[in-house]
C-alpha cells in the first residue's frame, strides 16, 4: 500500500530526482561543482532503473516509460534552478559545507 498514493507517479519521480540531485550536490563529492557530469550520471541512473524495471516485467503491461525519464529529468533540473537561485540570493556555495 502507498501511503502516498494521491500524489501523481510522475510528480514523485521528479521529487525523487530533485532529493537525489541535492544529495548528489550537497553529500557525495561536496567538493565538486554541479556540472554536466552530475546531473548526466543521476538521469543515466534514472534511465537504467526504467530499463531493468522493464527487463524484470516490474510494469506489467506498459513498455519502459518515456515520462517517467522526462519526470527524472525535471526534478533534476528544478534542483539545478533552485541551487543557482539559492547560490544568486544568498551568495552561498552549497557544496563545501554552504559556506
Amino acid at each position: 500500500m502507498d501511503p502516498f498514493g494521491f500524489i501523481n507517479d510522475k510528480v514523485k519521480h521528479a521529487i525523487a530526482f530533485f532529493v537525489l540531485a541535492l544529495l548528489l550536490d550537497c553529500c557525495a563529492f561536496p567538493s565538486y561543482r554541479f556540472t554536466w557530469y552530475k546531473p548526466l550520471g543521476l538521469l543515466a541512473f534514472g534511465v537504467l532503473l526504467e530499463v531493468l524495471q522493464d527487463m524484470i516485467g516490474f510494469r506489467k503491461g506498459s513498455s519502459g516509460d518515456f515520462t517517467d525519464i522526462l519526470s527524472n529529468l525535471a526534478g533534476i533540473t528544478g534542483y539545478f534552478l533552485v541551487a543557482a537561485m539559492v547560490k544568486r540570493v544568498y551568495r552561498v556555495d552549497l557544496a563545501n559545507g554552504g559556506g
